[in-house]
């Protein structure tokens, strides 16, 4: 007979077209793929972050200067944010492995073009479909790890081997870009995403399972609100630094298009979001958590990556070899999260991770104070501990959701981490522009700390309804 927590965690039930994968797909094969969906958020992790170290060298090749530096990195991140909701529930509909490898093809596609291009109009646009390519395809390989996992200790154990990759692939992006650029030059790190990307789809379509179908039509005009208002939203935070009267037209344009989309939700039969799921706090709060956590990592790293190569005079690959403590810690603290989470459940973690997070932020603001690069790295070095979180608030977030809204859920927590990230970027890399290499550092530094701060409540919220795996 099986035991409560088996029972629980089959989630079984309507439109699962197979909810014993994890039971059948065991051994090496189980472990491979576990490696292959992680490295899906890997590839999706070192893209957003290789570019951080190729800033100056895209600049000084095809002109341009901090705002053309910003959307480089938001040219990704917007799209990104913008269709993760609508992905994550096209991953459950078509299939989380079909989603997955349709992702992929996507992102190669644009990476090649990416490393081709040879001005702005080619290179931004590119960077735009890598990141519809990334939000189609990390939902539903998210879903996939929940389905080869049913029981919750071994997916938290599952989601820390994931975090460890993931956040491995986010660290050493400015480490290996470095080491590119100065080798080849900028258009390298992205000729590296074809390889990577065909071996890593190609093992995931014989090896995965095919994932849960929903059952339902899909929503187109929830589909088209949502990715119109998020859009809006993220671009409308950038511009409205440099160009107020268009960021706050594009912020009316998400209040229109948000308002709209919770009429049509509500009157819809198959609505894009569970509204099962919209009733958990702890579901909620992992949210906003994703938010807080993406808004301080990604808005520090672009600040420290200029930094070091602006006022502090170093080379690419000197950046990247700068943060590569951070990529060691960073790697540990998201693989020990996994073990942490099954064993204490998923408030201790996260807590821990945002505390860190602020005790880094203050060390990186007095070296940026002082002028003392080596402690801006120490610093970035314990903001690596924040790694702690993610797997945990992960692990909250799909706990909260049953197997065939898997990519729903794994969506709407991605949407707000790059729609934290994007944000981040706008208002810390505004900061920096504002105030210069000392005071502007220094005050978007400590402010990333303030916010991180929140981050230790919103945990707390999200860990207060104590789940079944003790979370």
């Amino acid at each position: 007979m099986p035991t409560r927590e088996q029972t629980t965690d089959l989630n079984t039930g309507p439109g699962t077209d197979d909810s014993s994968d994890g039971a059948r797909v065991t051994g090496v094969r189980r472990t491979v793929t576990l490696i292959a969906l992680s490295l899906t958020f890997g590839l999706v992790q070192f893209d957003a972050t290789v570019v951080n170290v190729a800033l100056n060298a895209v600049r000084s090749d095809l002109g341009g200067g901090i705002e053309a530096a910003q959307w480089l990195v938001d040219g990704y991140a917007v799209p990104f944010a913008a269709c993760m909701l609508a992905a994550g529930a096209f991953g459950d509909r078509l299939g989380h492995r079909a989603a997955t490898v349709t992702g992929f093809a996507v992102f190669g596609v644009s990476s090649l073009f990416a490393a081709l291009a040879t001005g702005w109009a080619v290179l931004i646009p590119a960077r735009v479909f890598q990141g519809v390519g990334a939000a189609i395809m990390l939902p539903a390989s998210l879903a996939l790890i929940g389905r080869l996992y049913p029981v919750r200790r071994e997916r938290a154990r599952a989601l820390g081997i994931w975090g460890g990759i993931a956040t491995a692939g986010f660290a050493a992006g400015p480490v290996i870009g470095g080491l590119l650029i100065s080798a080849v030059g900028w258009p390298a790190i992205f000729w590296l995403n074809l390889p990577v990307a065909a071996v890593v789809a190609t093992v995931i379509s014989v090896l995965a399972p095919r994932g849960g179908r929903s059952e339902g039509r899909p929503d187109l005009v929830g589909t088209t609100l949502a990715v119109v208002a998020l859009g809006a939203l993220t671009a409308g935070i950038i511009e409205s630094v440099d160009r107020p009267p268009l960021g706050i037209s594009l912020i009316g344009c998400t209040v229109v298009a948000g308002a709209l989309f919770v009429i049509t939700q509500r009157r819809s039969d198959h609505p894009l979001v569970d509204r099962s799921l919209l009733g958990r706090p702890e579901f909620g709060w992992a949210l906003v958590t994703g938010l807080v956590f993406n808004f301080g990592i990604y808005g520090s790293l672009l600040c420290v990556s200029l930094a070091l190569q602006s006022a502090y005079g170093f080379s690419a690959l000197r950046a990247g070899l700068g943060v590569l403590p951070s990529a060691l810690v960073v790697a540990v603290g998201a693989t020990s999260s996994g073990f942490l989470v099954a064993r204490l459940g998923a408030r201790k973690p996260m807590v821990s991770g945002f505390c860190f997070a602020i005790v880094g932020m203050v060390i990186i603001a007095v070296g940026a104070a002082t002028g003392r690069a080596t402690v801006i790295i120490l610093g970035l070095a314990v903001c690596g501990l924040l790694s702690l979180a993610m797997p945990a608030m992960t692990s909250v977030a799909l706990n909260a959701a049953p197997s065939t809204s898997a990519g729903l859920a794994s969506g709407s927590l991605n949407t707000t981490r790059q729609l934290g990230g994007a944000i981040g970027v706008a208002v810390l890399g505004a900061m920096l522009n504002g105030g210069g290499y000392r005071t502007g550092f220094v005050t978007a530094v400590l402010f990333a700390a303030a916010i991180s701060a929140f981050g230790v409540v919103s945990s707390m919220r999200a860990t207060r309804h104590r789940l079944e795996d003790g979370s």
